[in-house]
């Protein structure tokens, strides 16, 4: 029998300040069972036509008040709706997808970076000059360059197999979420990093060696995902590969779609509603639809539903003159459980990149690793190494490190696996309160709401803030075209796990990176200009394969962006340039780019690096020379900040 549950949450648009009228966005998600086709469910089947001919009431509750708004219907678009869904889509009974035992696999970037910087920074020394000394009795093949080298990449072979990689996925998934595990080596401290996010020291030969070893094998398993069947012999069911509740996910990514299909809905509530409210914070949620007559019976919306809370914060001084409103972040409740205090803001307007916990690389690191693997493994004992030189006094070709390649700026952060498994943790037990219509243990923070990024460059140029996301957008639904103006996409977490083979099904480990998202150069929500290398095995085919595009699903949608002309920054070698990440809620809300909020937050604290006038971007071809002498040391850095991004 067919029945359905509606959750519906409220949440604060941005950071308010000083408006009369307070702004929030309520985000809708039908949750449907019982039957397999979108015909059983008729408040679904027309959804977005009943609201534009019907309009909905929503009651707002706050402490002890309640309020009622209608919804807006002049942004709904019926014809939309009806071009993606008919009474056929395949409906999949609702089921809670539990991530929380998974095992996530990555590796620690940071690390990684530091280790790939101290070798070079000591073959820049050590290799630099030819060998003068006379070779070694009984080794005159042997170089000192080459044991030098072999020296500085020892600890970097894995010697990746069938057998060792089956044994190295299982330690990882074993020590995945335990001390030492995820987040080796140790949670950094700022004493520990350099200017340039690094670490300033790295630890004795033996424990550096041991350290190593690890990275490479927790590299090298993030990077050999097992394959599953080849989809030619394992092709999927396209009209059920998809279902409604997955094709409203998707949608996800585009805000303003979502509200012209009734998803999300805007409001400005009376600032009157939120004031009585004692203290700087308070819970917002939705208690009634007093309008709605739903058409299924077994529906549980709200008054019958338990309404969902959203945590704000209202600052206002005491002549009403001045107010900031928001959603609050889980630092600044000081009434939550002392249980779940954190101990700094995360995400407020910005993402709060704390240089301790986030870092910015510009280097290729995946690129540098797979090259230093490869070369180590090439020099490691039992295995014959390059052929001897003639004269390695003048110049030995092999004794060298590969060329490292500029990657752009990428934006990391540490232990993101055991975050996000954290993340799956607290959705789990939300959800376990909601499939049982009771009240979940705590309500929602900004960090429950946040569901991607839209990254900001600064650059010493044009001295000001850009972002990487602006576009225009085309949506094609059937024979119906919705476009966007000046509209942002936003970066968004994404794990990938091993391809399904029925034969033998591949572990369900999940594998994240540590990278947030990269730039180099161009839009992050927008697709590179220029042809693509096509599906199609015929060479003279490789750039023909106008069908690339069509949806595959029932679900007709297709998308075009182009970038907003004279948005997007610059990237190149000399300039300086700095980072921020604003954070992006369920709804599709963030502060704009040009938003003064924004500005502060940069100045507080929130960009990287923290100090305003940026570091330079510039080609990665040497590292400042190590050096017992402070003094000398402190003279490398200043000259190597001149010369490279290090």
């Amino acid at each position: 029998m067919a029945n359905q549950m509606i959750l519906f949450t409220v949440m604060p648009r941005g950071i308010t300040f000083n408006a009369a009228a307070l702004p929030v966005s309520v985000y809708v998600a039908p949750r449907l069972m019982g039957a397999n086709d979108l015909g059983s469910f008729p408040d679904w089947l027309s959804w977005t036509r009943s609201l534009k001919d019907n309009g909905l009431t929503v009651t707002f509750r706050c402490g002890a008040q309640q309020t009622s708004l209608p919804i807006a219907t002049a942004p709904l678009r019926p014809e939309l709706w009806e071009a993606m869904f008919n009474a056929r889509t395949f409906v999949r009974s609702h089921t809670f997808d539990d991530y929380s035992e998974r095992a996530i696999l990555s590796y620690d970037l940071r690390y990684a970076l530091s280790s790939i910087k101290s070798v070079y920074q000591q073959a820049g020394i050590g290799l630099a000059l030819p060998d003068r000394r006379p070779p070694i009795r009984g080794e005159e093949g042997e170089s000192h360059h080459r044991r030098l080298l072999k020296q500085l990449i020892a600890g970097f072979e894995v010697n990746w197999g069938d057998r060792l990689g089956t044994d190295l996925r299982q330690r990882e998934r074993h020590l995945f979420g335990a001390s030492g595990g995820a987040s080796f080596p140790l949670p950094y401290q700022a004493a520990d990093l350099g200017p340039d996010g690094l670490l300033q020291t790295m630890p004795p030969r033996e424990a550096d060696q041991s350290y190593r070893q690890r990275l490479a094998q927790q590299f090298a398993v993030c990077n050999h995902v097992p394959q599953g069947k080849p989809i030619a012999e394992n092709p999927p069911d396209f009209d059920t590969l998809i279902d409604f509740h997955q094709a409203l996910s998707s949608l996800n990514s585009y805000p303003a779609l979502m509200r012209a299909l009734g998803l999300v809905f805007d409001f400005e509530l009376p600032a009157d509603f939120i004031r009585p409210v004692s203290g700087q914070t308070g819970t917002l949620s939705v208690a009634d639809l007093p309008s709605v007559n739903w058409q299924l019976p077994d529906t549980l919306a709200p008054p019958d539903a338990h309404p969902l809370e959203t945590v704000y914060v209202f600052v206002e001084n005491a002549a009403h003159t001045t107010s900031f409103f928001a959603t609050a972040p889980f630092a600044l409740d000081k009434e939550g459980p002392p249980a779940k205090a954190r101990p700094e803001i995360e995400a407020f307007g910005l993402l709060n990149l704390n240089p301790v916990r986030y870092g910015l690389a510009q280097v290729d690191v995946d690129g540098a690793l797979h090259k230093t693997i490869m070369l180590a493994e090439t020099w490691q004992d039992g295995q014959p190494g390059p052929a001897p030189v003639d004269h390695p006094e003048v110049f030995d070709a092999s004794a060298t490190l590969p060329a490292l390649r500029s990657g752009g700026l990428s934006l990391f952060a540490d232990g993101r696996a055991l975050k996000l498994l954290t993340t799956f943790k607290d959705a789990k037990t939300f959800n376990d309160a909601i499939a049982g219509n009771a009240a979940p243990e705590r309500p929602f923070y900004a960090e429950d709401l946040v569901h991607g990024y839209r990254l900001d460059i600064w650059d010493s140029r044009t001295n000001a803030w850009h972002s990487l996301h602006q576009r225009h957008g085309v949506f094609a639904i059937g024979d119906e075209v919705f476009t966007t103006e000046e509209e942002e996409g936003f970066s968004q977490l994404a794990a990938t796990q091993a391809a399904p083979d029925p034969d033998n099904p591949p572990p369900s480990d999940l594998y994240l990176h540590e990278a947030i998202a990269r730039w180099a150069g161009w839009s992050l929500s927008v697709p590179m200009p220029g042809k693509h290398l096509s599906s199609d095995a015929d060479p003279d085919k490789a750039l023909d394969n106008p069908k690339e595009n069509e949806p595959a699903t029932p679900f007709k949608m297709t998308t075009a962006f182009t970038v907003t002309p004279g948005s997007l920054p610059s990237l190149r070698f000399g300039r300086r340039y700095r980072l921020r990440a604003r954070v992006v809620d369920i709804c599709g809300n963030s502060l704009a780019v040009d938003d003064g909020v924004a500005d502060v937050l940069s100045h507080a604290g929130f960009a990287l690096p923290g100090d305003v006038e940026g570091f330079p971007y510039l080609r990665a071809n040497q590292w400042p020379r190590p050096s017992s002498s402070c003094a000398t040391a402190a003279q490398s850095q200043i000259r190597a900040r001149r010369s490279i991004g290090w």
